[in-house]
């Protein structure tokens, strides 16, 4: 059975720009994500991994979301993707000691996105070729 993530593509509000963060490894980029929270919903679990890992505050859409299928270590991982329209970016987070963070162009983040699943969530959501 495949595992369940939830996570958010991060759109800063005015411009056509996302934020990615690091693997803690610092191997490969990729959009907020982690398991559900227990007692919290997916979208306020995605919503507290974007402040955890990249240190970002913002309003996410539950209407505005798709589900793509990612592969980590030979596991299959249904990768539920939220719109959030950052209001705040914080100095300081969390993880800010484990990730790095980058400010982009959805076309550019698409080809910095290694896993499929998170190249196509990119593009249902915003709508950049990738």
């Amino acid at each position: 059975m495949p595992e369940k993530r939830y996570g958010v593509i991060c759109r800063l509000p005015g411009t056509k720009k996302i934020v990615l963060v690091s693997r803690p490894d610092g191997k490969e980029w990729i959009h907020p994500k982690g398991r559900r929270i227990p007692g919290m919903s997916g979208r306020d679990s995605a919503r507290r991994e974007a402040y955890e890992e990249a240190g970002l505050r913002g309003r996410v859409h539950s209407k505005h979301k798709t589900v793509v299928i990612c592969r980590r270590g030979g596991k299959k991982i249904h990768l539920t993707l939220y719109q959030m329209r950052v209001t705040k970016v914080l100095k300081r987070w969390p993880e800010m000691r484990k990730r790095d963070r980058i400010v982009i162009s959805a076309a550019a983040a698409a080809n910095l996105l290694q896993c499929p699943g998170m190249r196509k969530g990119l593009r249902d959501l915003v709508g950049k070729k990738g």
